[in-house]
């Protein structure tokens, strides 16, 4: 006879034509496995989706709650980390809401082959400093994907599309009078 009762939480997803299954013997242990594999598989279009969905993000390693308690959040992208203090059923919502907006994002080839007929892609332009980067954001320039800075991992360069009105802006926050290259 066994005094020990044994739980583990087990969820299934259909991702990527392949069946996910995440076993662990608590719901937060679950919910760190889930982002593990999406932030793995591919962190950019993990990001996207999180935006996309609206799954909320902190700034924080850290959530600390009203009664002192503190509890680690995941971390995604440098300096962003997905809240982890959510109960069970808000746990199931976060991940019908993410599978759901990751099956309808296209992957990364049905894009190139989705492209535009001549073939060309926009010029992109990298953006190294984060608050300029926010700046462009907050003028509605759309941020096209992050990546890892080569020379310097623990920090992420900006990418946009490159047009005038980037460059336009770019000087004017900079103090810098623009220069149409024409």
């Amino acid at each position: 006879m066994e005094d020990t009762i044994h739980t583990e939480h087990t969820y299934t997803f259909d991702v990527n034509n392949t069946e996910l299954v995440i076993i662990d013997k608590s719901y937060a242990g679950c919910f760190r496995k889930f982002w593990d594999y999406f932030i793995k598989y591919d962190v950019n279009k993990t990001v996207k989706i999180i935006e996309k969905a609206g799954i909320r993000t902190s700034e924080s390693d850290l959530f600390i709650a009203k009664n002192g308690s503190k509890k680690k959040n995941i971390p995604l992208v440098e300096g962003r980390w997905i809240y982890t203090h959510l109960n069970p059923q808000a746990m199931e919502r976060v991940y019908e809401k993410f599978i759901s907006a990751w099956k309808e994002e296209p992957e990364e080839t049905e894009l190139e082959t989705n492209s535009d007929v001549t073939g060309e892609k926009p010029g992109l332009k990298n953006i190294y400093k984060k608050s300029l980067a926010m700046d462009l954001i907050r003028k509605g320039h759309d941020l096209e994907h992050t990546m890892r800075n080569r020379n310097n991992p623990k920090y992420q360069v900006f990418v946009f599309i490159d047009t005038p009105d980037l460059r336009k802006d770019i000087c004017h926050i900079q103090g810098i009078t623009y220069v149409d290259e024409k």
